[in-house]
């Protein structure tokens, strides 16, 4: 369909690199949670000092924290895009080309960086599992993608069914009841075996996680909020997630603070990332009108006003378009760059203590979020552009 694309929001588009570089720096500090949490090797050190555990705790939390923002935003653009024009003539018809023509962009930036992965394995460097015959490193290893796009196909569906729903926040809360009650069993009482099947129940409530972040994201483009009220709401649940941690590793109970982080199932990552959300959108002054539903026209995930336009924010949508670019590429090349990140932070460690230590991983983890940012702007986009497919 012709016409011209929405302007990016600047402030999501900076919650999108900041949810990034979450999981930048979850995937960097990962092994030394493991080590600290089963306290093995330098982890034992780490493990004996409190606020050192606590912020691995924390770190711990930006894995879900950074896909759920991820698919909250997801679903805060495209199902009020949807819904709204779900009453009209032709909607399938229309949603199904909407529909093929975001998917084919996803299938295209996989295939992009799945022929990159495999050059580089070819003819630079071998990367493990990174082969023709072997598919575990674009099934599994890209398992939050295809969650992605299922989502994506399904987004006019979940639109059309939104505007069917009279009570949309007791409905979401249902969900989100259900979904956090499972979650909490899993984390808590049986956790993924190593030798869980890919259609393991346990395995497939992370794509039923993401598909409520996805939902949780359509129904707060329907809430209006003040700047004062959402930042209250973000600090609050910032506060909680640090005096938890902090409260484990005060106790040496870092078997809890591994549940509490386990996988997607985190309640308080969830918590954070809506919260995050909702201040991302917030508006400075409200005016008292509730905003539109979803399915009502006009409705969107837009909050009134100006927005910031400083030199972050600028950053922030040019950089946006590659993000799931980034997704894709630390995950293809992780067992290239993973070993030697690991291994810098832990000599840091050794060599100048705890404060360098996570200075270290923290400077990584933006670097390499930076470098596949820039690798994706600089390549793969103007060569979708060229080839149409941008």
């Amino acid at each position: 369909m012709a016409g011209r694309r929405a302007a990016r929001d600047p402030r999501i588009e900076v919650l999108r690199l900041v949810a990034a570089l979450g999981i930048a720096s979850f995937h960097t500090f990962m092994p030394w949670f493991d080590a600290m949490t089963s306290r093995s090797g330098l982890g034992a050190e780490l493990a004996a000092r409190p606020a050192a555990a606590a912020a691995l705790g924390v770190v711990d939390l930006l894995g879900a924290y950074g896909n759920n923002v991820f698919f909250m935003i997801s679903g805060l653009f495209l199902v009020p895009a949807a819904a709204k024009a779900s009453d009209g003539a032709g909607y399938w018809g229309t949603q199904a080309r909407k529909t093929a023509r975001r998917s084919g962009s996803i299938l295209a930036t996989v295939a992009f960086y799945a022929a990159a992965a495999l050059l580089v394995s070819m003819f630079v460097v071998p990367i493990e599992d990174v082969a023709v015959g072997k598919v575990d490193w674009l099934t599994s290893g890209l398992e939050f993608i295809w969650v992605y796009l299922a989502l994506t196909v399904l987004a006019p569906a979940i639109g059309w069914a939104l505007c069917r729903i009279r009570r949309r926040g007791a409905a979401v809360g249902a969900l989100l009841a259900a979904v956090f009650a499972l979650n909490a069993y899993i984390a808590f009482f049986s956790q993924v075996p190593d030798d869980a099947g890919l259609l393991d129940w346990r395995k497939l409530m992370s794509a039923v996680t993401y598909f409520a972040a996805f939902v949780t994201g359509a129904y707060l483009s329907e809430m209006r909020l003040s700047r004062r009220n959402a930042g209250a709401a973000l600090g609050a649940v910032a506060a909680v997630a640090v005096t938890v941690e902090l409260a484990c590793a005060l106790a040496g109970e870092l078997d809890l603070m591994w549940d509490l982080s386990y996988k997607s199932t985190s309640l308080i990552s969830f918590a954070l990332a809506a919260a995050s959300v909702a201040f991302a959108r917030s508006e400075t002054e409200l005016d008292g009108a509730r905003s539109p539903a979803a399915c009502a026209p006009g409705a969107g995930a837009q909050a009134a006003g100006a927005r910031p336009q400083g030199t972050l924010a600028r950053l922030a949508v040019a950089a946006a378009p590659g993000i799931l670019g980034f997704y894709i590429a630390q995950s293809n090349f992780s067992s290239v760059w993973w070993p030697v990140f690991t291994g810098l932070t832990g000599r840091a460690l050794e060599a100048w203590g705890v404060e360098p230590f996570f200075a270290a991983g923290f400077a990584l983890s933006l670097a390499l979020l930076a470098s596949l940012l820039a690798f994706d702007r600089l390549v793969r986009a103007p060569l979708f552009r060229k080839l149409g497919l941008a």
